[in-house]
């Protein structure tokens, strides 16, 4: 057993005790912190069971005790307190690898949390220094610095209130789309009262950052790709020569309690700097499943490669992103964009939430007034034009009338509406969306889902996905039936409303609904639908 993986093990444990105290998740770190700071030698009164708990832990410098911690067990500590979340260790050292540390290197980092970031630049050999305004993660990064061997200093306050002494490398995964309010902080960069964070922390990053300096950046995708944030990407130009793009997986802080929104990671060098290509690589497995809400390693194949260069394509002069890849056959050909009208009666809810996010199978179970609602055709393709990122796309189930958001955009499809489905479903579809304006709530437009191109494998094909997708989505609705009928019978049973031969009737009709022996367990069917059949 490795000593990452020992520390994890002694982390559960103590974890576990402290809770059997009584105490919540977030009270079980603050006793371990204070018990793990008086073990390196700082003053307090620490638990009894606390230093306990930690009495035996591996300290070991090449392992990020609070890093791991934070990560496996204390996730959402801090979530939304003031924007910040924790930054998973692969995406620290990829962006870590683009920069030139080297002992005698001065980094920096303005809003530096649990201080990851400062941590693995302090193992490479940088002298370190950080701030936040939160005092409960200052105390965190102060002693994540202790007990990686660091000498780096953490100090509290707002770095967008304070000057910072410039330096050779600003590293950071600033505050998400936080709006700041306070004039002193937006008037003087020119921006707006409600100005999101990130975008402050882009204005003042120059300030930050030696002339020849470098910064590696957790940013939001938005802040590369949106039209609204144009001008943003401009001021940076004309401070900094963009070195570098990573677009990150969706979902990639989700596993350590942060948002399902894209980020990237974003390379910059202080002005003046020698002429330099621009290179751009995607992420999709960073090692870990970004689906999830824990988190659950996965191969990190692709992570290596990026640090090892290779994946990485040329930027085009000027340009933040690749051009979208035009394959495929344009949408416009298969489907046409039909106009909803206004609802008028009760019917079937099916609004964004209510589709399977896996699958994009329609759950219109639940009645809904018709205030606010558009009117749905049965068979139509409805795509989510808000948050288009997240792939909520969807098929109008066939029979009663169906209700829903006004933000769904309905196409009705010449052929293939069930393949259609899968289609615009896919991560490779959405990117190839041009960028969406808004930063916390991006919508697309019906034109733009319009105007793309959709992977196509040939007509006949293409009829067969449809043909098993829709016979799948039928069955699928019939078993959640049964299954509610079969719960039912049951609660039945258990009050004395029903027999237990009766029961054993809703068992066998079941049985045979579905097509299987209720003798033997096996299938009665012979083989499975043919693309023609109904």
């Amino acid at each position: 057993m490795n000593r990452a993986s020992q520390l994890a093990r002694g982390l559960s444990r103590a974890e576990e005790t402290l809770r059997g105290e009584g105490l919540t998740g977030a009270q079980a770190f603050e006793a371990l912190l204070l018990a793990l700071r008086v073990r390196l030698g700082e003053a307090g009164d620490p638990l009894d069971s606390a230093v306990q708990a930690v009495a035996d832990l591996p300290l070991d410098p090449g392992v990020d005790l609070i890093g791991l911690a934070y990560e496996r067990f204390f996730p959402d500590l801090f979530k939304g307190r003031y924007g910040q979340f924790f930054t998973p260790r692969p995406l620290v050292d990829l962006l870590l690898s683009r920069l030139p540390l080297q002992p005698g290197v001065d980094v920096l980092d303005p809003t530096c949390g649990s201080g990851g970031l400062l941590v693995e630049a302090a193992r490479r050999g940088a002298d370190v220094r950080g701030v936040d305004i939160d005092p409960m993660v200052v105390t965190l990064a102060q002693t994540n610095l202790r007990l990686s061997g660091s000498a780096g200093t953490v100090a509290r306050a707002d770095a967008f209130r304070i000057d910072l002494e410039p330096a050779d490398v600003v590293v950071a995964n600033p505050p998400f789309s936080v709006p700041i309010h306070d004039p002193d902080i937006v008037e003087p960069l020119g921006l707006r009262r409600g100005a999101l964070s990130d975008h402050v922390f882009l204005s003042r990053l120059a300030d930050w950052v030696r002339p020849g300096g470098h910064a590696g950046l957790v940013l939001p995708w938005t802040v590369i790709t949106n039209s609204s944030t144009a001008a943003l990407r401009t001021l940076l130009e004309a401070d900094f020569v963009k070195t570098a793009i990573c677009a990150l997986p969706e979902g990639v802080f989700r596993p350590f309690g942060g948002a399902a929104s894209r980020a990237c990671l974003l390379w910059l060098q202080r002005r003046p700097a020698s002429p330099r290509s621009a290179w751009f690589a995607t992420l999709s497995n960073p090692g870990y499943d970004p689906r999830r809400q824990s988190l659950v390693p996965t191969d990190g194949a692709e992570l290596r490669d990026r640090l090892e260069g290779r994946g990485w394509e040329e930027l085009p002069d000027g340009a933040w992103h690749p051009a979208p890849r035009q394959e495929g056959r344009p949408l416009a050909e298969l489907a046409a964009l039909r106009v909803s009208p206004s609802a008028r009666a009760v019917a079937r809810r099916l609004d964004l939430a209510d589709t399977d996010r896996l699958t994009g199978e329609p759950r219109a179970e639940v009645l809904v007034a018709p205030r606010g609602r558009r009117s749905f055709a049965p068979g139509s393709v409805l795509v989510s034009r808000l948050r288009p990122e997240r792939g909520t796309v969807t098929i109008v189930p066939q029979g009663a009338p169906v209700n829903g958001s006004p933000e769904w955009v309905e196409l009705e499809p010449a052929r293939a509406p069930h393949y259609l489905l899968h289609a615009l479903r896919t991560p490779a579809w959405r990117a190839g969306l041009p960028p969406t304006g808004g930063q916390t709530r991006p919508r697309t437009s019906a034109d733009a889902i319009l105007d793309s191109r959709v992977p196509w494998p040939g007509d006949e094909l293409a009829e067969r996905v449809s043909e098993l997708s829709r016979v799948l989505f039928g069955q699928s609705a019939q078993i959640r039936a049964l299954l509610r009928e079969l719960q039912s019978a049951v609660d039945r049973l258990a009050t004395g409303e029903l027999e237990r031969d009766e029961l054993a009737r809703v068992v066998d009709e079941a049985w045979r609904q579905i097509g299987y022996s209720a003798t033997t367990g096996e299938s009665e069917c012979d083989s499975v639908p043919s693309a023609s059949s109904d």
